[in-house]
This record gives C-alpha cells, structure tokens and sequence, in this order.
C-alpha cells in the first residue's frame, strides 16, 4: 500500500501520525479507493464514459462487500474492511456525489448544500469512522453528527481556497444568499460558513481514539480556513499554507483532542 500513503505534504499524511500502524494501514487502503473513484471526472472528458465508470465501481463494490471483488484496489481495501454493510452505503453516496458533481447540478440552499457536502466529503469521514473505530452496527448519531460536519468544512474551505487562487468565483456561495455582504464577493462566505461548522464539530462529543484522523484533519483545516480569512485577498495561485512543523502541531493537537473524547 505504499503507493496509496498521503504525500508528505499533505494534511492527510500528518493527520494520520498518530493513528496506530492498523488504523494507518485501513485509512491508505480507503484514501486509495475513494481517491480512484473521485478523480473519475479529472480523467474522463465524455459525461457518459464517466457514468459508465461509476456504474462499474457501484457494482465493484457490491461484489466487494459480497467477497469477490477484482480490482487491485478494491481487493486491498476490502483485505482489510471489517464487511460493514453500512461502508458501501456509503460508497454509494460517494458515488452519487460525485455524479451530482459531474452533472453541474448546484445546490440552491443551504439544506441542499448540506447534503452536496456530505456526498462529497461528509460520507468518506464516515466510511473512515466505520473502519478506525471498528464499530460492528450502525455509527453513533453523534460520531455521524461529527463526521459530516468536519466534512463539510473541510470541502467548503478546500474548494473556496481553490477557487481564489485560480481566481474563479465560487459557485457554491448562491447557496448561502444570505451570507453575500459585498457585491462580487463569493469567497469569504464560503470560507466563513466552513468555519462556522468546523466550530460547531468541536463542541460535539465524538467516537474517541477512533477518530484521531477526523480531529487532526479537522485542526489542520480549521487553521488553514483561518489564515485564509484572515487574508484581505488571496494571491492568485498561492492558496494559504501551514509548514510541517505547524501541520504536525495541528494534528498532535487533534489526537489530544480525540483521546480526550
């Protein structure tokens, strides 16, 4: 699995540090996964070729989940998933976020945008729950509560801080009409209702040290959507960023946070 380990400067490389070498080992082989099937738009010009590769992988995973899966990936993955039929539940949100995405269909309020984020990113934080804290039923409602809005934040903050520094509007900010305070401004709204829901993550009670990933990424991202705010404007092509030391710091300040939980 090494060639599915985090690059070294990423948020997701220190965010696992302080997982054990099992919980490492599951999060590279679901990152991988859930990573070849998000990029299925990047790789494919044609709508319909792209749905025909989705439905491949919808069918994939069912076979997965059965035993018998046939993609490298899928094989390494499933080696290691515990077979929780709630997992591929949520591979097909994932799925269907991704197919949401790739139609141009955009939210239109703040419940629709909701559920745009947790298909983008709010069912992968919950797949990572179900496999690090080996739970056998259902995940609390609480640890969901937790994984979708560290979810949402981390997407909303990622894809606003991206489309400042390639100096494109943001098109998710229509959602939140009420946010729009400066004619033309569709960034900082953003930014600003990622931070409100990284917030409200951190009062919530979570699963523990199962989700030391979760509380580091959370940390890490909750400092970059900060900077970013705290910025007059983005420079094109130089979204904000934390060196080593403080990305290392962030995540160490997660795996407390998680421990303590």
């Amino acid at each position: 699995m090494s060639n599915s380990t985090p690059n070294h400067l990423t948020p997701g490389f220190y965010a696992r540090l302080f997982c054990s070498s099992e919980q490492q080992a599951i999060l590279d082989a679901a990152s991988a996964l859930h990573r070849e099937i998000t990029s299925i738009p990047h790789n494919v010009s044609e709508f319909t070729v792209a749905q025909a590769k989705l439905a491949w992988w919808r069918h994939e995973l069912s076979n997965g989940t059965a035993g018998n899966p046939r993609h490298p990936l899928s094989r390494a993955y499933f080696d290691l998933a515990n077979g929780n039929p709630q997992q591929l539940e949520l591979f097909i949100e994932i799925i269907e976020g991704v197919e949401g995405r790739i139609s141009g269909l955009l939210p239109d309020s703040e419940t629709s945008l909701a559920m745009h984020c947790h298909k983008a990113m709010g069912a992968y934080m919950e797949l990572l729950a179900s496999l690090t804290m080996e739970t056998e039923g259902p995940l609390p409602p609480e640890t969901r509560n937790f994984c979708s809005l560290v979810g949402a934040g981390i997407y909303l903050s990622t894809h606003a801080i991206a489309c400042a520094a390639h100096e494109q509007s943001c098109d998710l900010a229509s959602a939140l009409p009420a946010r729009l305070t400066d004619t033309g401004d569709t960034i900082r709204p953003v930014l600003t209702h990622a931070a409100d829901l990284m917030d409200r993550a951190l009062g919530l009670t979570t699963g523990g040290a199962g989700l030391i990933y979760h509380h580091a990424m959370l940390r890490i991202h909750q400092r970059l959507n900060n900077k970013a705010l705290s910025r007059a404007k983005l420079e094109t092509g130089k979204p904000p960023q934390l060196n080593s030391f403080r990305m290392l710091a962030c995540s160490w300040q997660g795996a407390r946070a998680a421990v303590a939980r």
